[in-house]
Parts: C-alpha cells; structure tokens; sequence
C-alpha cells in the first residue's frame, strides 16, 4: 500500500471544537514553522542565574558609547544593571516606592465608587483590579532612563555603579510609563497623575520641560474612554496605546511641536508591557483579541488560536502579559499566566513573515 503525504497546514488551530480542527495541528510545544517545515524552537541560554530576587517586570537591552552591552531589569521593588562581564549591580533608586507583586482587587479606599454602600458595612470582594507592578525602560543616549508604574517618577542613570539613579531634574510625577521618540524627546504618559495626559520635555534637554517660546516643551491631553498604558517608537512616529484605543503621535515643529491622531478604537492594550514595535509596524495584545498597527490604522488580527488562549489565560493577572520579539525567525511571543498561575508559565506566538 502506497504512502499518502499528509499536507497539513502550518500553525495551530484551536478555536471552537476539536472537530472544527480537523486536519489541523491541534497543539503544539516549542516548535515553530519555518520554510514550511515544522521546527524545534531549540532552548534558551541563561544571561545570569539569580540576578534579581524577584521576578522581572521590566527589562531593557542597549549599547553605551564604548560599544559595550547594557542591560537593566526591574522587578516589582527593585532595579538592577548587568554590564558584558554579567556582573549584576543593584541601582535601586533611594526612597522608590516599592511596587506589587501580583495584580489584586482593590477595595481599599479609592478602589471603587464614591457613594456606593452604606457607611459602616463591609465592602463586598470586588472592585478595580491594581495591576502588578512594571518598569518603563529606555535609554536616552547611553543613560538609562527609568520610571516604575507603582512610583511614577522618572529616574535617569549615567551608568556609574557608584551613583544611583535619581529623579529626571523638572520632570512630572506620578506617570504611568514613559518612551524617548526618535526626535530625542521624553514622553511622559500619564503625566502628573493625569491618565489621558501625554507631556514631553524640550528637544534634547530631558531637565527642561515647562514650555515657552523658546523651546519645545509641552504637554497634550488625549481625548479617550481610557487611560495610557504605554508608548512605542515606531519609524518617524510615536504610537500610544491605552486600554481602550491607539493614538499616533507626530513631530510637526513650533509651535505645536507634535500633533496627535486616533488611528484605532476598541484596540486597547491588555498590559503595559504586552506590545512591541518592529519595522513592520506595531503588534499587541487586547482583551480578547491580538492587534497591529501598520502604519495606517489599528485592526486585528485574525487568529486561529484566540479562543484558546484567552479562555485559558488568567484574567486577574493579565496585567503581567509580556510580548517578546525574535527577529531571526520574524516571531512576535506573548508569555502569559494560564489558570490560577500567578506567573507567565505559557506563550503563544505569531510568525508575522510566513
């Protein structure tokens, strides 16, 4: 008896019923399509046992001006520097405020509505979920800037160990994240404590940052439902996700230095550390759905795994979604908790080339 080929498609299936994935991969485990032909995705190798007591929630990868590696992590309390030696050094700001592990609901004050119960009874165990702790890495030249979602200020760093960060001279407080765009501004998103607010230093002068006449300095309020969450650079512009939409943002010069444009609506990202941005465009996830942005408009992306993942991920702890890129295989990698984990233990990916 002859042997037929089996011709199936490459990628996994797994929305609706097993029998909706009929001659399709049902599931699969650290292996990838390349060329059309099914792949070990191979291992990992450590870059440093230990560094940091806790998990990282934030980490940053760059060149300074001797050509040596850079790389800081932070955790949800903490910041560390690991030069090319992989010697760890920790750089945690004096006096930051040290952050949350995991997500929890809050139903302390401020967790909810005002007005809502009657003054005396407990609070039922609901309310708004406080997201865990991450950090807002970049790198303005070869100094680290820095800004903790839990402590709001922004910290810059000049790479001397013997010298902590300390707090940008000038700058707001109370933000959410922070991006330096390709002009050589610093955007601070959710300036001040103001969730739709985005305010940037002058060009170039990351401590000058009240406006007037004689510099590019300001600040613009983005008319949304939602708040930012976080900033990407992207190729001549700057995108702004919140969790409801996506904004562009545009360097035009004085006097209005930047101009701003919604180019999606319900595309919200899901957590602060859920997007990345690469030559193509921009790709990140929601609830319920994965979106790209290409230059155009905001729209998502269809996915034959959807289902799957968003019925197995953990709602609570969404906020800890981290997404990745490998550009030698042209995959974007999502790590996120499944069940009742607390931590990142599964990933889906998207080969965005084949």
């Amino acid at each position: 008896m002859p042997l037929i080929p089996l011709q199936i498609p490459p990628g996994v299936y797994r929305n609706g019923t097993d029998f909706e994935s009929s001659n399709r991969w049902r599931d699969s485990n650290l292996v990838r399509w390349h060329k059309n032909s099914l792949r070990p995705v191979g291992g990992w190798d450590t870059r440093k046992a230990s560094a940091a007591a806790s998990v990282p929630r934030g980490l940053h990868a760059w060149v300074d001006n001797t050509n040596g590696s850079a790389l800081a992590l932070g955790t949800h309390n903490k910041l560390y520097y690991i030069n090319a030696s992989s010697t760890v050094s920790d750089i945690t700001p004096s006096g930051l405020t040290a952050g949350d592990v995991n997500a929890s609901v809050n139903v302390a004050y401020g967790g909810g509505f005002w007005n809502n119960g009657i003054y005396g009874i407990t609070r039922p165990n609901s309310g708004i979920y406080q997201e865990a702790t991450t950090w807002a890495l970049d790198n303005f030249g070869q100094n680290l800037l820095a800004c903790s979602s839990k402590d709001g200020k922004i910290y810059q760093w000049a790479l001397n160990t013997s010298v902590l960060p300390t707090a940008l001279t000038n700058a707001p407080v109370s933000n959410n994240s922070i991006v330096v765009t390709e002009e050589r501004f610093v955007f601070a998103l959710g300036a001040g404590g103001n969730p739709r607010k985005v305010q940037w230093c002058d060009r170039e002068a990351n401590t000058v940052w009240s406006p007037a006449a004689t510099n590019e300095a300001g600040d613009f309020e983005l008319v949304t439902t939602g708040q930012i969450m976080c900033g990407l650079r992207m190729r001549g512009r700057t995108l702004i996700l919140t969790d409801t939409d996506a904004h562009i943002a545009t360097y035009s010069g004085a006097p209005f230095v930047y101009g701003f444009e919604r180019v999606g609506t319900a595309c919200g990202v899901a957590s602060r550390k859920g997007a990345v941005a690469i030559d193509e465009g921009a790709f990140w996830i929601g609830n319920g759905g994965f979106f790209t942005f290409d230059g155009s408009v905001a729209k998502e992306i269809p996915c034959e795994v959807a289902d799957y993942v968003f019925d197995d991920l953990n709602p609570s702890q969404i906020s800890k979604v981290y997404a990745v890129h490998n550009s030698q295989y042209g995959e974007i990698w999502w790590f996120y908790p499944s069940g009742n984990s607390t931590e990142n233990d599964r990933y889906v990916s998207l080969d965005y080339k084949e």
